[in-house]
């Protein structure tokens, strides 16, 4: 009897364990807030897990880097599938031989079906941060989904239904990025200490994967050619993602020596608050953008085959995330046979040109903003982290 109340007793201080799974830079991002947060909480956590500089940062020992994941089309799938293969191999032998108290998935959501069925299976708690977009395209995916989790947070508060309807465990905390999607300081400050002297400023954010680079870039720059025919002193500011390497970027701006581009490393947010209308490549930029409230053009391109495959697919009437939440066009979205460098060019212009059309898109924007909740979302979750896993302790 004295020996179980021991085991007892060290079970309740044993270390908790848990691992992160973020397959690409925007989930690394709010990875990485969650297990700062957590760490605060639980200073002697184990988190370990597979994602990037970022999550990395805030104190997870890294199993794999998310920059061996970040593939995006069918085509690109397929010719790293040994890649992916083999960390999904490691991923498996590292949960069946350490056993985490919990595994959060966040987004990615093919490959980490995969890793939850698996993790599921051996009995671990799992816990899907980001859910897949079914709201979007394949519907029918939440029902296989809720089968291999134990609970969903999800982003948006439209989501919960969803998931709950599906039989799921669902909370919404608000976005994480309100609250973080923040310049350092004023429009005219943030333009003086980049240099920029233009009559208009443009912001190109072409993604932060290098595929989306090769696809998206060339063409953007193809439009701000255009967009400089019409007004010759407009300055453009990149802002580079970590992910990127500068001189991949610099070998398409050498194609066109007439554009005058500052490459921005880390500060998207300073480049959106300093630009009067960004260029902006769908995904997250496209949420952040509309936290600070800039006007946006947002663009998509990926391989042909899955540019078509996604055409039959997907079932939301937008792309953009701030038109998706509000659920009308409140800024132009060009995608696959729409992505010509003269409608970007064209798009940008009609923004550039009207003040009526700038303050209705801010004003939209503003409301998409109000609609996400209260700053903490991200520290929010930890704390929801932190508290079912004192939960599980006691089953």
């Amino acid at each position: 009897m004295v020996k179980s109340l021991e085991n007892t007793s060290q079970d309740k201080n044993k270390i908790k364990k848990i691992f992160f799974l973020a397959g690409e830079h925007s989930g690394d991002l709010q990875g990485s807030i969650v297990i700062r947060h957590l760490k605060k909480i639980m200073p002697d956590i184990e988190i370990t897990g597979v994602g990037g500089k970022l999550m990395k940062e805030a104190g997870m020992t890294c199993i794999h880097s998310s920059d061996e994941m970040a593939v995006i089309g069918i085509i690109e799938v397929i010719k790293n599938f040994k890649c992916l293969k083999h960390i999904k191999s490691d991923i498996q032998n590292w949960l069946s031989a350490n056993r985490p108290d919990m595994v959060v998935l966040i987004d990615y959501p093919d490959f980490n079906k995969l890793i939850a069925t698996y993790a599921k299976s051996i009995g671990l708690h799992v816990l899907y941060y980001i859910t897949p977009q079914v709201w979007a395209w394949r519907s029918g995916r939440v029902k296989d989904f809720v089968q291999v989790i134990d609970e969903a947070v999800v982003f948006f508060p439209f989501e919960v239904d969803i998931w709950s309807k599906a039989g799921t465990t669902v909370n919404w905390f608000g976005h994480p990025l309100v609250g973080k999607a923040v310049p350092s300081a004023s429009k005219e400050e943030i333009r003086e200490k980049f240099g920029v002297t233009g009559e208009q400023v443009i912001g190109i954010l072409p993604g932060s994967r290098t595929q989306e680079i090769d696809y998206i870039l060339p063409e953007i720059l193809t439009a701000a050619d255009i967009i400089l025919k019409k007004y010759p002193k407009t300055e453009f500011l990149l802002p580079l993602a970590s992910t990127i390497e500068e001189s991949h970027v610099r070998s398409y701006l050498n194609l066109h020596p007439n554009l005058k581009v500052k490459i921005i490393r880390d500060k998207a947010y300073d480049v959106m608050e300093a630009s009067d209308v960004c260029i902006v490549t769908s995904g997250t930029a496209t949420l952040e953008t509309a936290i600070i409230g800039t006007p946006m053009v947002v663009v998509y391109r990926t391989n042909w085959i899955t540019s078509i495959l996604t055409k039959y697919f997907i079932e939301s009437e937008y792309i953009a995330l701030p038109n998706v939440i509000a659920n009308k066009r409140i800024v132009p979205e060009l995608i696959r046979e729409n992505f010509k460098a003269n409608n970007i060019a064209y798009a940008a212009i009609e923004i550039l040109e009207d003040k009526k059309v700038q303050a209705r898109i801010r004003e939209e924007l503003k409301k998409v903003k109000e609609s996400l909740g209260e700053p903490g979302a991200g520290e929010r979750v930890a704390e929801h982290i932190a508290n079912r896993l004192k939960e599980l302790e006691k089953k």
